[in-house]
């Protein structure tokens, strides 16, 4: 995402902000994903625990950044700390010839992380004043929709009843579509120390 330089300073703050809400959806992502292998697969909650501490704690320094525009060393620091274990989790985020029950964790948390940052886009645009388009706010009810549609999907699986076979080629097209983007995941969490470590002097944009 492209910002407009109006104030530097102002400018600067919000290109930290935009790498924090992208952390921040990706460890919703992972979040979501963990949550989902747990009611569908009885996997253990050893990394949910993990991801969700993290998640709170990025989720909290939002918060703070939100009410002063600045961003402390040790936050940084934290946050970038953060960016690392999310880049290790989600290597193997693609799996090899993954399940049903794979597909749906991996299209449902993806869902989610995305309405994450689409939220995160459209209160950067009123935080910093910035126009971020129309096309963020009308995603909006797109995602409503289809996490809504994910959590009666995991409730059927989680109950061991049958989605109904139009819900599940839909999940596997979906899937097929986020596979083809793996190599972009470890680039967008790259990006998130770059927005972090950015300073005025930096001639790059997002």
């Amino acid at each position: 995402m492209k910002i407009n330089i109006g104030d530097p300073q102002k400018h600067e703050a919000s290109v930290h902000y935009n790498g924090i809400i992208l952390l921040s959806s990706y460890l919703q992502r992972l979040y979501v994903y963990e949550t989902i292998q747990t009611k569908i697969n009885g996997a253990s909650d050893e990394k949910l625990k993990k991801v969700k501490s993290m998640f709170e704690h990025s989720e909290m320094m939002v918060k703070i950044f939100e009410e002063t525009k600045s961003l402390m060393e040790g936050q940084r620091g934290k946050l970038k700390d953060f960016a690392g274990e999310v880049s290790l989790l989600m290597q193997d985020y693609i799996k090899d010839e993954p399940d049903f029950n794979e597909r749906l964790a991996v299209v449902g948390s993806t869902l989610y992380g995305e309405q994450m940052m689409n939220f995160g886009i459209i209160k950067l645009g009123h935080i910093f004043k910035q126009d971020v388009g129309k096309d963020f706010p009308a995603r909006a009810k797109f995602y409503e929709d289809r996490t809504k549609a994910i959590d009666v999907m995991v409730h059927l699986v989680a109950q061991g009843e049958t989605v109904e076979d139009g819900m599940q080629d839909l999940i596997n097209q979906w899937y097929v579509g986020i596979a083809a983007q793996k190599g972009g995941i470890l680039t967008d969490i790259r990006k998130v120390n770059e927005m972090l470590d950015y300073k005025l002097s930096t001639t790059n944009q997002y």
